[in-house]
């Protein structure tokens, strides 16, 4: 029984979840990588600047890349990533808000301390809804947003996904039995280790043992 519970929550994330009833905006020159630890189809030709998701809680890795550069200077500035936590209202559209920089200089400023002059605001109201945020040094490496995903895990920051929909949709097919929380970080420790065809064979029994 204790082993089908921390199951029911592992799936949470797993679960459908419904229509999009929200959105959430990163204007250029942001661009969102992450929402609830999965990557976005962003790409070097294609910026991502909105998504949809279910009203909730929900965690997004941003990040900035402008071109300043002249006929004489190549000035390419990437700002570290910002990671925006917050509970997102149903029917919401969210937007970052922040100071937009004039020039090269006015950029570099604004990304030492880009998270602190950041808010979020919804577009429907005009009004700042609460969020947390705070900037990451940029990982090393090619892949940009699996090395900020790696980075959160390690510190125990990453959100999978743990929406009010998810836990409503896993409550309905699995109860709402207490969760044992060690054997649960256990669980999400060996499937953060394990590879995409380790992931789908216990997907394929975890179906079996309902």
């Amino acid at each position: 029984m204790k082993i089908r519970t921390t199951l029911a929550a592992l799936a949470i994330a797993c679960l459908p979840v419904g229509a999009m009833a929200a959105s959430f905006e990163a204007p250029q020159p942001y661009q969102i990588l992450l929402v609830d630890g999965k990557k976005t189809d962003h790409s070097a030709m294609r910026a991502v600047n909105v998504v949809e998701v279910k009203a909730g809680r929900h965690q997004f890795a941003i990040s900035y890349t402008e071109d300043y550069s002249n006929r004489s200077e190549i000035r390419v500035l990437d700002g570290d990533p910002v990671i925006v936590t917050l509970e997102v209202p149903e029917d919401a559209a969210l937007t970052l808000d922040y100071p937009t920089p004039i020039n090269y200089q006015a950029a570099r400023e604004f990304l030492r301390d880009q998270a602190g002059e950041m808010r979020i605001v919804d577009q429907t109201t005009g009004q700042p809804v609460e969020a947390e945020l705070y900037t990451i040094h940029r990982p090393a490496g090619m892949d940009l947003a699996r090395g900020i995903q790696d980075y959160l895990e390690e510190a125990g920051k990453s959100f999978g996904g743990r929406t009010d929909a998810a836990l409503a949709a896993a409550e309905a097919q699995f109860g709402d039995a207490s969760v044992n929380a060690d054997s649960l970080d256990m669980l999400k420790q060996w499937w953060n280790a394990a590879d995409k065809d380790t992931r789908r064979a216990f997907q394929i029994w975890m179906i079996q043992q309902q």
